[in-house]
């Protein structure tokens, strides 16, 4: 196994298949009705939906800067607004969460070895450090969404 199949393996299992400790971001998501990934159970805190959300801009700022594109996003761009809390909006966003997963792992799996330690365009770090980023990042957010789904079904 090169360095990219092993970063690749990690891309997917922090969002689809679960890393070691626990259910996959993918799966905790999934878990989720509507209503639940909508609520705002811890104060100040972001919603399962917004956190769903920003997971799928950072796919696709990943999959551009590995394109080659200088990509900063705001704050109002890196966490859009959720649509209306309908079962039909929330499928589609866990669909297009999962589609613009699948276009990442396929740009990570097609890159050249040589791409690894180039600079990201505009950012001072290189791709190898930006995707190992990418695991930690999902992990990260779907600690919360666990938290948030406890506090909802706690309570």
């Amino acid at each position: 196994m090169n360095e990219i199949e092993r970063i690749t393996a990690q891309v997917v299992s922090g969002y689809r298949d679960g890393a070691w400790p626990c259910v996959s971001v993918r799966e905790l998501l999934r878990s989720l009705s509507p209503a639940e990934a909508a609520a705002h159970p811890v104060a100040s805190a972001h919603s399962a939906w917004e956190i769903a959300l920003h997971l799928g801009v950072w796919r696709d700022v990943i999959r551009r800067r590995l394109g080659g594109e200088a990509i900063d996003y705001q704050h109002d761009e890196d966490w859009p607004q959720p649509a209306e809390p309908t079962e039909a909006n929330w499928q589609a966003l866990l669909e297009e969460l999962d589609r613009g997963h699948r276009e990442l792992v396929e740009t990570v799996r097609r890159l050249p070895l040589s791409k690894l330690d180039e600079t990201v365009p505009g950012k001072p770090f290189n791709v190898y450090f930006m995707l190992h980023g990418v695991p930690q990042h999902d992990l990260y957010h779907g600690g919360q969404v666990m938290l948030l789904r406890k506090a909802l079904r706690s309570g």
